[in-house]
């Protein structure tokens, strides 16, 4: 979800959020039959393909302690990768300027469409949206070829609802190497027991609420925008179609709603933990965080909850979560070089390098099928034993996720159908200022939603 903040060089070189251990690159080059890797020297043959990979400034494959693009390299496949480090210009030390993330987003951008100086395409951009972009313009490889005719990676081996939700115009420009869910969650004694609701069904059940009654602990119109819309503001943008809907009366209701709530303060204001809470955003990012909601924690929740989603016209209002967890194959590759990459990233998603130990079941889930069940079965069998863990104010018994929890999880990720895509960081500007504009009572709610249909639709409509 986007969020208002100075990014740092740091943000950018945890890229990946799959929790890998990482291992700094030296700058890759071609020496006659050698290749400089991780400081090493690889050998290969002259009919050896090689492979160049975007980097910032770190290898970002290392998983489970093993380096992939070291076992990669070292495999007797025809292959071999080298590293292209675009973070070189960047300051490491020092929080970077806008200037200067923007030149580091623009060369990987225009190197990407301009194409012959990079294969394999990981979401390395500070701009997450731009890796969007490029998938909306045809840059990438779509990777269906590849599932349809794999006997061991391919829809049934991987969690095929998170692909199709990734899929555009039905081709998957991009492989995502883990998932994490994003929706709304409630008191069930409020929310009622339905997963998933329209925007008539949440107001109805809001005019029920006790007075004083909160969102995410607040009754402010900006926390309310945070909680129910500003995270998922491009499932507003068709790009498919390259079309918009903010003049859609879903989005006019939903700023109505929003604007009814208390004015802003302009400043972060206390959570009110004695108030009656009615949502709260939830990132379901873990099997541990399912089963140990750290929400209930902070919002002082002890009773039952729903995952009501967000209101949604078509009652599917979940979202998957693939972040910058994602990697593409340049469409502007030979032939030879795409079934290389394609090579390179079945072994990222392959069961090897996907199930993970339950010393890291902290990690997003995996996007490989079995890698997930067998992560959750090694939970769920001790589910009737003590987990002690210790926390600040004393060991607590945490428990195991159970086998109910377990298919609760399961069934709630059946049910989704959709990607929360980033949106590039102009068109996010350009709604967040129209709806603080309305905040701030310059614009009803009609004219904002028209104002960002218009100003976001042109610039949707430049960039297909």
């Amino acid at each position: 979800m986007k969020k208002i903040i100075a990014i740092s060089i740091l943000t950018l070189f945890s890229a990946f959020s799959c929790n890998n251990s990482r291992a700094s690159t030296t700058s890759q080059k071609v020496h006659e039959n050698t290749l400089s890797v991780e400081d090493e020297t690889v050998k290969h043959s002259e009919d050896d393909i090689i492979l160049t990979m975007a980097i910032s400034a770190e290898n970002p494959y290392i998983i489970n302690g093993k380096d992939v693009v070291k076992e990669f390299n070292n495999a007797d496949n025809g292959y071999k990768i080298v590293l292209k480090d675009y973070a070189e210009d960047i300051d490491k030390t020092i929080v970077n300027s806008k200037e200067t993330l923007d030149n580091y987003n623009m060369k990987l951008y225009l190197d990407i469409m301009e194409g012959g100086n990079i294969d394999i395409i990981p979401n390395i951009f500070s701009d997450n949206g731009k890796f969007i972009n490029l998938a909306e313009k045809g840059a990438f490889s779509d990777l269906n070829m590849y599932l349809d005719s794999d006997t061991e990676i391919n829809h049934d081996t991987l969690y095929d609802n998170v692909l199709r939700a990734c899929e555009m115009n039905n081709k998957l420009t991009y492989m995502p190497l883990c998932f994490s869910i994003d929706t709304l969650a409630g008191p069930t004694k409020y929310v009622g027991r339905k997963e998933n609701w329209t925007f008539d069904e949440m107001k109805e059940h809001w005019e029920k609420m006790p007075d004083g009654s909160t969102i995410s602990g607040h009754k402010t119109k900006d926390y309310v925008y945070f909680t129910l819309l500003r995270g998922v503001l491009s499932s507003f943008i068709d790009y498919d179609k390259a079309e918009c809907h903010f003049d859609s009366k879903e989005f006019v209701n939903i700023l109505d709603f929003i604007n009814s709530f208390d004015d802003f303060t302009g400043y972060k204001e206390d959570m009110n933990y004695n108030s009656s809470l009615f949502l709260f955003e939830d990132i379901i990012y873990s099997f541990r965080k399912f089963h140990n909601n750290p929400y209930r924690e902070y919002y002082g929740i002890d009773e039952a909850i729903t995952y009501v989603g967000y209101p949604s016209s078509d009652n599917a209002g979940s979202y998957f979560n693939v972040s910058t967890d994602t990697i593409a194959i340049s469409a502007m590759s030979s032939a030879d070089k795409q079934k290389g990459a394609w090579e390179f990233i079945r072994m990222l998603v392959s069961y090897e390098n996907q199930y993970k130990s339950t010393s890291n079941y902290d990690d997003e889930f995996p996007i490989n099928k079995k890698a997930f069940e067998d992560m959750g079965k090694d939970l769920y069998i001790h589910e009737n034993e003590s987990n002690i863990v210790e926390k600040f104010e004393g060991d607590v018994d945490e428990g195991f996720l159970s086998k109910d929890e377990y298919d609760q999880l399961v069934n709630l990720i059946n049910s989704i159908k959709k990607i929360n895509l980033d949106m590039e960081d102009d068109v996010f500007n350009i709604i967040n200022d129209e709806i603080f504009a309305m905040f701030a009572g310059e614009k009803a709610p009609q004219q904002i939603a028209e104002n960002i249909q218009n100003r976001v639709q042109l610039l949707v409509s430049e960039r297909s």
